[in-house]
């Protein structure tokens, strides 16, 4: 009988999971903390309507549809699984760093430049998000026997559920406090914060394989 110890046992499966647990959390830290930028008056795009900010949301979803495939496709071909891994660490976290240029747009008046720089980022950072959940879910069911996959990916999805609870209230406190008045340049330190996430995620990849 598999259990979730005798998964744990396993160092490449334990590993691969700690990096998948790793990246739920970033990746929800970030989808909760956009809506908050997008509301703040201070340093945010606070005089967004709710239809203003779901056409950011749509545009970046079209774009994320319609380069999801091919992105990974290409990536895993020429790379191979764990190259999409480091992809998808990188492109998918890093350049959430470049959201606060939004605020610099959208108060030069450039409502329409502000959209389309922020549904580009969001649809960009999105597909290489969603390469690195597909390539991590292959590469961790390699790690063991048929028989056991089953347990292992309710495993991984328990600690990934888990990622996720925490991610909203962590974000939560981070926004606020960069966000008060006592701090400069808050919602560049908020986002350059978000995306330094990927930096244990990166050192994670380093023991898969």
């Amino acid at each position: 009988t598999t259990s979730i110890s005798s998964i744990r046992s396993r160092r490449n499966t334990r590993n691969h999971l700690i990096a998948y647990w790793l990246y739920s959390f970033v990746v929800i830290a970030i989808d909760e903390a956009f809506p908050l930028y997008c509301i703040s008056r201070n340093n945010g795009l606070g005089q967004l309507s709710e239809s203003d900010i779901g056409t950011i949301l749509s545009v970046a979803g079209l774009i994320f549809a319609l380069g999801q495939f091919h992105t990974y496709t290409w990536i895993t071909d020429r790379f191979g699984v764990y190259g999409s891994l480091t992809f998808g660490c990188w492109a998918g976290l890093l350049p959430i760093s470049l959201i606060p240029c939004a605020t610099l747009i959208h108060h030069k008046g450039n409502k329409l430049g502000m959209t389309v720089y922020i549904a580009l980022l969001m649809g960009f950072t999105k597909i290489f998000q969603s390469a690195f959940f597909s390539g991590i879910t292959v590469a961790t069911n390699r790690t063991v026997p048929k028989e056991m996959r089953s347990s292992m990916n309710g495993f991984g999805g328990m600690g990934a559920g888990g990622a996720k609870a925490v991610g909203p209230i962590c974000v939560g406190y981070w926004m606020v406090l960069c966000l008060s008045d006592q701090v400069s340049y808050g919602m560049t330190i908020a986002w350059i914060g978000l995306a330094s996430l990927s930096l244990p995620v990166f050192i994670n990849l380093q023991y898969l394989g």
